[in-house]
């Protein structure tokens, strides 16, 4: 078939089967930030998301390239005329932002070189030239693709092929969590080894953790989440030696409680059996006071337990022995439920929540005992002490000449075939999940996605393997990949133990593909020969460490630094949207952001240092999937709202719809004029929005910040705390309120339509107690919201005059205009229209009802006579 005959989904497919060649290269960094090859750059094209790395995430970064941690390949795109950064903006720019001197190296980011604290790149050249040389030197892994073969591509087809190249490497990163990031931290650790074997020994106690201090899932659990259990133990076990109050604060907390645990753990390394017994009874008394509330039918949840569990470690603190008794379990239970809206689920991780819920344990317990518990709530002097110290920066171990040292040496990566490494895998013994990994995350459609991948040429980043001198090959990353593979072929390996294991996913059958579509529902034995082959001969680079080369490698530090991904693109968000969304609906988007975001913004970028996400963005392509939807009477609601206690809520019902939407107008142009259309109707309601914040004369100059302040104190419900911060939902309320109405409405009636906006906000945010169960505050809020849409509805025009009605109504008149009071007759060019316009609340009445000549008429429009 001729190519010009291909539609463009066609075109599109064959591009990646046929066309597209991929290169893979190193550079040093010298020579990739060179003046030559910066200028033919383009690390910024518009579908990557901003810059989000804050100085702590870059140093971290810095210091990587400084020890000679392999780090993840840059994606290029070549299209002759430049090079755009397909994926690896972030570490790219970090590179670049450090040699042009815009930040300094900062001690929380570095995690072995404290030294460099505080040094600039300016600073390090005068300083540390040898540094600077060992960075300069360092070589970056670029992958590059470039189409060959084709005819000139359209504009759009060119950028389609990028944005799926961009989609690949973004949509399939599932990063570590932070309770896997500490399971790799306290993977030496003593005494959460001896809490995690006791767990894997006793699935029982797992089990009561999971039950009484977590979030219990609708479906049963079967497995239970030992990298979280294991979180709360360590936390648990030194949340006493924390004063609630520098708790609450949550500045540098993950930090303290860290060295909290680091102080404790050692300092019981000889009564690891006692200190598990005594945890353990502490949860199994919790656990008593859980069951005897439910046959009670006593409020009780998972918040207050952790309290308590709290306030049972002080009490062994203080040497205080309490009885294991029915009369103190009741007596717990019964507090519990007496002072649940203490204990409440709903904003649970404000400062003001937590101190509240802590004081309620702390009083019970205070009264029942007799002891005072103000220094764990507040701090006495020593205990301030011990925090200042803990709060100190640690001191450098590391002595700069030790750096080459330190640095990892490692040979260039192996190209290996799948089938290469499958053959090595079931006849040599392989960690894929040691202590430190997490287990299994990827789910099928992601999976998919990589053997599409594959049949498609797209190459995969990099394996690496710790080999260990036992023998045992670790593999530090590229489990998920490798499991994948693994389980697509249907092939088991040899795991540590000698014995054979097999994928979560084994002989998963392909789903949701985006270009072979054909394969879908296939598995690997429905795939043709070629096909088959074409994944088993599948190059794969491998980067093997040896630890005989290698006497200072620390795994643990490699894996963290490889999957820690801070700001990970978010499903179903615009950093996403950005990325593969139709090219002209963006662009509508990010201006619409720019024309009104002095104002009109759910995160204010006020210095270039601040983390934009794209927040803006979103909010705006959420309201406009509203206005998409808003008069379709077959899609479901757009936003839910809902009552919580003594506050209303709001939120898109499902956020995924808008990815759908957002795919479907990349593909049909009906839907996309639609959506141009619903940005449009985004533009004229903040248009509205406006008009009921401005109440009086605002000079230009001052009108931003006007319109800021306005739109606070309106969300605020008229009362802006200090600490105050908009939230989605302020703009979910404020549209349901104000989409419905006409705009002449809204102009005539500003005044009093901003007072009973706030009136109903300040209601949405503070429901009376009097409401706050049975759902009353949400029957009071849509009866309050159907009024104010009833009292500002334009009426509809029903009243049709005949001739005599018209020949009556002009004698009424006394044979003058309605609006000029010229003479005007039967035969003249008339028109009967309305004294007070419906547009801005007339009624469709006879006695508003009047006859003027037809021009004057048309050039009245909404005006009052």
């Amino acid at each position: 078939m001729n190519i010009n005959e291909l539609n463009k989904q066609e075109m599109f497919e064959k591009i990646f089967k046929e066309h597209m060649k991929v290169e893979t290269y190193s550079k040093s960094i010298e020579s990739l930030f060179s003046i030559r090859s910066k200028s033919k750059i383009d690390f910024a094209p518009y579908y990557q998301r901003n810059y989000v790395w804050d100085s702590h995430k870059a140093t971290y970064f810095i210091e990587s390239i400084l020890m000679g941690t392999e780090i993840p390949p840059l994606i290029f795109f070549n299209s002759k005329d430049s090079i755009e950064v397909i994926d690896g903006r972030q570490r790219y720019e970090t590179i670049l932002r450090f040699m042009n001197g815009e930040f300094s190296l900062t001690n929380k980011g570095l995690n072995v070189l404290k030294q460099l604290k505080g040094f600039t790149w300016d600073s390090l050249s005068k300083k540390h030239r040898d540094i600077i040389d060992v960075f300069s030197d360092a070589k970056i892994r670029i992958i590059e693709f470039r189409l060959v073969n084709t005819p000139p591509l359209d504009v759009l087809l060119q950028d389609k092929v990028k944005k799926e190249i961009f989609s690949r490497y973004n949509s399939g990163i599932t990063p570590l969590k932070k309770d896997e990031i500490d399971n790799a931290i306290y993977d030496n650790d003593d005494l959460s080894n001896f809490f995690k074997q006791h767990y894997q020994d006793n699935p029982r106690d797992k089990e009561l953790v999971f039950k009484n201090f977590f979030k219990q899932p609708v479906n049963p659990v079967v497995d239970y989440p030992i990298a979280k259990i294991m979180s709360f133990t360590r936390r648990s076990l030194v949340l006493a030696l924390y004063p609630i109050n520098y708790y609450v604060r949550g500045t540098g907390r993950t930090n303290i409680l860290s060295k909290l645990y680091e102080y404790f753990s050692d300092t019981n390394v000889e009564n690891q059996q006692t200190v598990l017994n005594k945890y353990f009874e502490k949860i199994e008394f919790l656990n008593k006071v859980r069951i005897y509330s439910k046959e009670k039918d006593f409020d009780n949840n998972r918040l207050a337990l952790e309290c308590f569990l709290w306030g049972l470690h002080i009490l062994d603190l203080e040497d205080i022995e309490y009885v294991d008794s029915d009369e103190f379990i009741s007596e717990i239970a019964s507090h519990i439920h007496e002072n649940i809206s203490y204990y409440t689920l709903v904003d649970y991780n404000f400062s003001s929540e937590i101190m509240t819920r802590f004081l309620s344990t702390s009083e019970f317990l205070s009264k029942r005992f007799q002891i005072s518990f103000d220094k764990y709530i507040t701090a006495d002097e020593e205990t301030k002490k011990k925090i200042k110290e803990f709060s100190k920066p640690e001191e450098s171990s590391t002595r700069l000449a030790e750096l080459e040292s330190l640095r990892l040496s490692k040979p260039e990566p192996v190209n290996n075939s799948i089938d290469d490494i499958i053959r090595v895998m079931t006849r040599r013994r392989y960690m894929i999940r040691p202590s430190y990994q997490r287990k299994e995350v990827i789910n099928i459609n992601k999976a998919s996605a990589i053997i599409e991948s594959i049949l498609l040429g797209i190459k995969l980043p990099p394996i690496f393997v710790f080999k260990r001198t036992d023998g045992i090959n670790e593999v530090i990353d590229g489990q998920q990949r490798l499991l994948t593979l693994l389980g697509f072929i249907g092939e088991d390996y040899l795991d540590e133990n000698n014995k054979l294991s097999s994928s979560k996913n084994h002989k998963f059958k392909l789903r949701k593909l985006r270009i072979l579509k054909e394969l879908n529902g296939s598995s690997f034995t429905d795939l043709t020969e070629e096909e088959r082959d074409k994944i088993l001969d599948f190059q794969i680079y491998v980067v093997e460490i040896d630890a005989i080369q290698n006497p200072y490698f620390d795994p643990v530090d490699l894996f963290i630094r490889l999957n820690d991904k801070p700001y990970p693109i978010r499903e179903n968000s615009f950093e996403m949207w950005n990325s593969w969304a139709n090219v002209e609906i963006i662009s509508e988007i990010k201006q619409l952001k720019k024309s009104v975001d002095e104002w009109f913004f759910i995160k204010q970028i006020k210095k270039a240092n601040d983390r934009d996400r794209m927040e803006n963005e979103e909010l705006l392509t959420s309201l406009s999937y509203i206005e998409y939807y808003r008069d379709s009477s077959s899609f479901p609601k757009t936003i839910d709202v809902y009552q919580k206690t003594d506050r209303m809520n709001s939120r898109i019902s499902t956020k995924g719809r808008i990815s759908a939407l957002m795919l479907n107008i990349t593909e049909d142009e009906d839907a996309r004029k639609k959506f141009k259309k619903a940005i449009k109707d985004v533009k004229n309601n903040i248009k509205k929005i406006k008009f009921v914040l401005i109440d009086r004369d605002v000079k230009k100059e001052d009108l931003a910040d006007f319109l800021k302040s306005e739109l606070d104190y309106v969300f605020s419900g008229g009362n802006v705390h200090k600490g105050f911060r908009r939230r989605i939902q302020d703009f979910y309320f404020l549209w349901i309120l104000l989409e419905k109405l006409n705009f002449e409405m809204v102009k005539f009636h500003r005044l009093a339509i901003k007072k009973e906006v706030i009136e109903i906000i300040r209601f949405i945010k503070n429901i009376p107690e009097e409401l706050q169960e049975n759902n009353l505050g949400y029957k009071q809020y849509l009866n309050a919201v159907n009024s104010f849409h009833k009292k500002y509805k334009k009426a509809k025009r029903t009243i049709k005059l005949n001739e005599e009605e018209k020949l009556k109504l002009i004698k009424t008149q006394r044979n003058q205009s309605s609006l000029s009071e010229a003479p005007i007759f039967l035969g003249d060019e008339i028109e009967v229209d309305h004294i007070e316009p419906l547009s801005i609340g007339g009624d469709d009445k006879m006695e508003n009802l009047g006859i003027a000549h037809k021009k004057e008429n048309r050039q009245k429009g909404s005006k009052l006579n």
